[in-house]
């Protein structure tokens, strides 16, 4: 098979993207329209069992050793070296960049003669983390820009002039309803007021903590689901939390205890500054819960008034108001759980966009 697409990854971990990137390979694999191989250019990730057998899997060390750096010293590129041979060994046609967080690579796009792609999931926010030579290098070498949503598209528009294509974050609601709670389900003395996502500033933590503290109540409790990213801005949240008690902190190592503990909550609660998407936001509307969310972007593209409610205004205090509506008024959610937008079909678009790129 001369077709043969080659993903970058940061490391397959359980975050929005890298779950996204890994059921889209899983069900790209299946279809058998290409071959497929990963690179993953960080630690390794707890998705990483799962992949397909059959799928090329490698690793790009870019945490360099003291013989590493010599060697760069001494004119030998490490990263180039390593590419190089993992190129030789795959022979791919096409390279598939998942996020910004590699955006240096695309400088061996025309080294290696290989179409790139670029998947952004990110919005303005994330881009401060990125160089302006790192971005001037993603305008120049990427050849096709994939949008989660329409809202990176927007951000594209004024200044990419390559071709951009739509590919909108989601999940497979068919397997995600299969764990949707009925009506009378919850039987806990406090309500379960539930979010999650990594510990950072962009999702909005310390937002969560503050109201939190000012909702305390015994009939409430509050529950971040996600990891700490070992940030400073991490080490605040908890020991503030040591202090306050204000939240439940849980960090869990499987999908499967990942949704037994969602599936838990009675509320859902966005309080992010900055959402592309909002694939949590998501898998909550599968579950069947009510959404209260911050106006970050992609709570507009998903809840409605059936859905839950969006907070216009980025303070504790807002939140917290508008969690109270929610709580006085958990009857009139008659939330389906049916996403806007179907695995299927995004899947099935991604699919075919591949297949256009390699002829």
């Amino acid at each position: 098979m001369s077709n043969k697409v080659l993903f970058f990854v940061n490391s397959f971990s359980r975050t929005g993207s890298e779950t996204l990137i890994y059921e889209f390979i899983q069900a790209l694999q299946k279809q058998g329209h290409f071959k497929i191989g990963v690179v993953i250019c960080d630690t390794k990730g707890e998705l990483t069992d799962f992949i397909d057998e059959n799928i090329s899997i490698y690793y790009l060390n870019q945490k360099f050793s003291t013989l590493d750096k010599i060697q760069f010293h001494a004119g030998i590129d490490v990263i180039g070296k390593q590419l190089t041979k993992i190129q030789k060994d795959f022979k791919a046609t096409l390279w598939y960049f998942n996020t910004i967080s590699q955006m240096h690579l695309l400088a061996y796009k025309d080294q290696f003669q290989v179409k790139t792609v670029v998947h952004i999931h990110e919005l303005v926010y994330n881009f401060e983390s990125v160089s302006a030579k790192d971005f001037s290098l993603l305008l120049r070498a990427c050849d096709h820009l994939i949008a989660c949503s329409q809202l990176v598209k927007d951000l594209f528009l004024p200044f990419f002039t390559k071709p951009m294509t739509v590919i909108n974050s989601s999940i497979h609601y068919e397997q995600w309803k299969e764990h949707r709670r009925g009506k009378n389900a919850a039987s806990n003395k406090k309500i379960k007021i539930v979010s999650s996502g990594t510990i950072c500033y962009r999702k909005g933590t310390d937002l969560f903590l503050k109201v939190a503290d000012i909702l305390r109540s015994p009939h409430l409790e509050f529950i971040w689901l996600g990891k700490s990213n070992h940030s400073a801005f991490s080490e605040i949240i908890r020991l503030t939390n040591e202090k306050y008690k204000s939240v439940k902190f849980i960090e869990t190592n499987s999908e499967e205890s990942y949704i037994a503990q969602l599936r838990q909550g009675d509320i859902f609660v966005s309080t992010s500054r900055e959402e592309s998407m909002g694939l949590v936001m998501l898998e909550a509307q599968a579950l069947g819960m009510p959404i209260l969310a911050t106006n970050s972007g992609g709570s507009s593209l998903l809840i409605s008034e059936s859905i839950g409610q969006v907070v216009e205004e980025l303070n504790p205090e807002s939140i917290a108001i508008g969690l109270k509506e929610v709580l006085n008024n958990l009857s009139k959610f008659k939330n389906s759980g049916k996403p806007k937008f179907d695995f299927q079909i995004e899947c099935q678009k991604l699919s075919i966009l591949l297949q256009d790129l390699l002829t």
